[in-house]
């Protein structure tokens, strides 16, 4: 069976599918589901941009002391990785045009960083231990965009249908079809950047990947951010009855951008990439030591395959950073083109009715300015 023109899965019957998703839980507690990943976006987001904002590439290297540095220490997943494919993806300078009109997914080419355009990968796992082993529950791909002077922020669904690479329970031959988030926990980042690269035809390589237990923190040590709430969302976390800017503290910025229930998954991500946006801007205003202050109190808990080196150019392009503007979102699904798909049996999933035409709306975000 085709999904977008790539190779797929026949779809199993219902307990089969439910079967081929299921992971080990291997010892860990089991916590309550609307305490989710997606909130340490943010986290993440600042431990790239914070980076920006410090004077000196001596601190910065002293940082990078405490940060995990893609180890696979003490890290169990559930599968292995599938081996290595040629995608035909070649680094150019810049991609002029994005051309629409795909029959299938396999048609889109596999693009990447240009002279222009960096692509980083943020990820939220949902777990509590140390070694960053879990479902994905946030993914949004940070894009700096330096022709256009903007920072882009785009969501990926966690429910998203999908094919993971390489895995194959039942032994027919095909990818299995999961929730995207399922990926990180199958693999980790090898993996979900795969999984990426063959559904979605982007090739990131760079990523930080952060849990949820320090997400209050940081925002208190910010000193709390502002934010527009609708009457609904003030009265949800009990802040006021209506609609304004509130300032919130790092209690009530974690069930803001925890709210679920009031609407769906897709305002529960635009919620999040409000909540980077209003850490960016009040991190613009922040003193050095502060700034420091923060990064030392959430850095040991990421994880990222970014150098020292790299790290370093954030800082020595500091100013630069400062004057982007970072206010343009997309979100994976698009609005209106997807469906509920019951008959793969895994839940509520979100299936993209023409992935050609969602997948290259998303390329012509990343790319077309």
């Amino acid at each position: 069976m085709l999904y977008g023109g790539v190779h797929m899965k026949k779809v199993p019957n219902s307990a089969t599918a439910h079967a081929a998703v299921v992971r080990k839980t291997r010892g860990r507690k089991p916590h309550s589901k609307t305490v989710n990943g997606l909130v340490i976006t943010a986290i993440s987001l600042m431990s790239v941009l914070s980076l920006v904002f410090i004077g000196t590439g001596f601190y910065i290297l002293h940082l990078f002391d405490i940060i995990g540095s893609d180890s696979a220490d003490d890290v169990s997943y559930v599968d292995s990785l599938p081996d290595e494919v040629d995608s035909g993806y070649e680094a150019i300078d810049d991609y002029k045009e994005i051309e629409e009109g795909a029959a299938s997914v396999a048609e889109i080419p596999v693009r990447g960083n240009t002279k222009n355009i960096k692509n980083y990968m943020l990820i939220g796992v949902d777990s509590r231990r140390k070694n960053f082993v879990g479902l994905a529950d946030s993914n949004i791909i940070l894009t700096l965009d330096s022709k256009n002077k903007q920072i882009k922020l785009t969501s990926l669904l966690r429910d998203t249908l999908v094919t993971i690479p390489g895995r194959d329970r039942n032994n027919d031959g095909k990818d299995d079809y999961a929730k995207f988030n399922a990926s990180y926990a199958y693999g980790g980042f090898d993996l979900l950047s795969k999984t990426v690269e063959q559904n979605f035809r982007l090739k990131i390589d760079q990523y930080i990947t952060v849990n949820f237990t320090a997400f209050t923190e940081t925002i208190d040590k910010l000193g709390g951010v502002d934010i527009y709430l609708t009457a609904a969302e003030a009265k949800w976390i009990k802040v006021g009855t209506t609609a304004k800017v509130y300032h919130l503290n790092g209690g009530k910025a974690l069930a803001y951008a925890r709210i679920r229930k009031l609407d769906s998954d897709f305002g529960r991500t635009d919620r999040q990439r409000k909540m980077l946006t209003a850490m960016f801007k009040k991190a613009k205003g922040m003193s050095v030591g502060t700034l420091n202050s923060i990064l030392n109190a959430f850095l040991p808990k990421v994880d990222t395959n970014i150098s020292a080196n790299e790290l370093t150019g954030f800082v020595f392009n500091s100013s630069t950073y400062f004057s982007y503007t970072m206010d343009k979102t997309f979100h994976l699904p698009p609005n209106g083109e997807y469906r509920s798909a019951p008959e793969f049996g895994l839940g509520s999933v979100l299936y993209l009715k023409d992935p050609a035409h969602a997948v290259t709306e998303l390329h012509k975000f990343i790319y077309n300015g």
